[in-house]
C-alpha cells in the first residue's frame, strides 16, 4: 500500500462507520460534519461522520471565496470542519455540500455539539461492548430512545452519574442495559462540584452563648464532613447570622447533608437553651 493509500485509509477510519443520525441522507440546508477525504483541482470529496462516511462533493466555487484562492487554503486532507448541504440526490445517492455558506458562528455551536456526541457515542459503544451487540444495534435498540429523552448522548452519562438510574428504568430499559449504562457512566465521568448554602441565625443568651453557638457550629462542621461533603465551611456574616456553604459531587446526598445539619444545629442550639432558624439561599 503506497503511502497515499495508507493516507486515505487513515482518513477512513477517523469516520464512525455506523450511521449516527437517525435518517439514511441529509436534508437540503442542514448543516453536517464532514471529514475531507480528496481534494482534486475542481473540489473536494468530504465523508459526512453523522452518515457512517457516506460520501459528498463541495464544488471549488462552494469553498474558495474567489478564483484567486486555492482550494488548499481552506481545506486539507483529514480536517474536519461543517458544510451546508446544498443538494440530494436520493436515488443515486450523491449529496453536494457548502464551507462558504456556513457562517463562522454556525461553524462553531455545530463543532461543539459534535465534540459531546463524539464523546457520548464512545461511551454507548462501551455500553453495547458490555452487552456483546453492535454500536447500530445498541442505537436502534436504546441510544436514539435517550437521545430524545436527555437531549444528546453525553447528556445520558452525566446525568446518570449525577441522579442515578431513576429515569432510565421509566424509560423502560432492561436491567442489563441499565447496570452497562451506569458502570460506564462512573468509569468514564467526572462530574463537576456542586455547592449548596444557606443562612443560620442563631441565638444564645446565656453568659456564655458565644461559647455553645462555636460549639454547635463545630459539631455541624464535623457532620458534614462525616456525611460526606467534600469541603464545608462556616462563618459568620455579622452576628447572629452565620453562612453555611457545602459542596460535593453528589445533589442528593448534598441535600441530605444540609438537612442533617440543620436539624443538628437546631436541636443542638436549643438544648443549651438558644434558639436557631435556617434559610436556603437560592430558594
Amino acid at each position: 500500500m503506497s503511502k497515499r493509500e495508507e493516507k486515505l485509509d487513515d482518513i477512513k477510519k477517523s469516520v464512525f462507520s455506523v450511521r449516527i443520525a437517525r435518517k439514511e441522507l441529509p436534508e437540503i440546508g442542514e448543516l453536517v460534519i464532514g471529514t475531507v477525504y480528496r481534494i482534486l483541482e475542481h473540489g473536494a470529496y468530504v465523508l459526512l461522520d453523522e452518515y457512517g462516511g457516506l460520501e459528498a462533493y463541495a464544488p471549488i466555487n462552494e469553498i474558495v471565496q474567489s478564483w484567486f484562492h486555492d482550494i488548499k487554503d481552506y481545506l486539507r486532507p483529514g480536517q474536519k470542519t461543517v458544510f451546508r448541504v446544498i443538494r440530494v440526490d436520493a436515488r443515486r445517492r450523491l449529496i453536494d455540500i457548502s464551507l462558504r455558506r456556513v457562517k463562522e458562528e454556525e461553524k462553531k455551536e455545530k463543532l461543539a455539539r459534535w465534540k459531546r456526541t463524539i464523546r457520548g457515542v464512545k461511551l454507548l459503544e462501551l455500553v453495547a461492548k458490555r452487552l456483546n451487540i453492535t454500536l447500530d444495534r445498541a442505537l436502534q435498540d436504546f441510544g436514539w430512545k435517550l437521545e430524545d429523552y436527555y437531549g444528546d448522548f453525553l447528556s445520558i452519562f452525566e446525568n446518570v452519574v449525577k441522579y442515578g438510574p431513576v429515569d432510565l428504568r421509566k424509560l423502560g430499559l432492561s436491567d442489563n442495559v441499565i447496570n452497562a449504562i451506569m458502570e460506564v457512566a462512573k468509569e468514564r465521568i467526572e462530574v463537576e462540584p456542586v455547592e449548596i448554602s444557606g443562612i443560620i441565625r442563631m441565638i444564645n443568651i446565656k453568659p456564655d452563648g458565644v461559647k455553645h453557638i462555636r460549639d454547635v457550629l463545630l459539631k455541624a462542621m464535623e457532620l458534614a464532613r462525616k456525611e460526606g461533603a467534600e469541603s464545608v465551611k462556616i462563618y459568620t456574616i455579622g452576628p447572629p447570622r452565620y453562612r453555611i456553604d457545602i459542596m460535593g459531587r453528589d445533589p442528593k446526598k448534598l441535600e441530605q447533608v444540609l438537612k442533617d445539619v440543620v436539624n443538628l444545629v437546631t436541636t443542638e442550639i436549643k438544648r443549651r437553651g438558644g434558639e436557631a432558624s435556617f434559610t436556603r439561599i437560592g430558594e
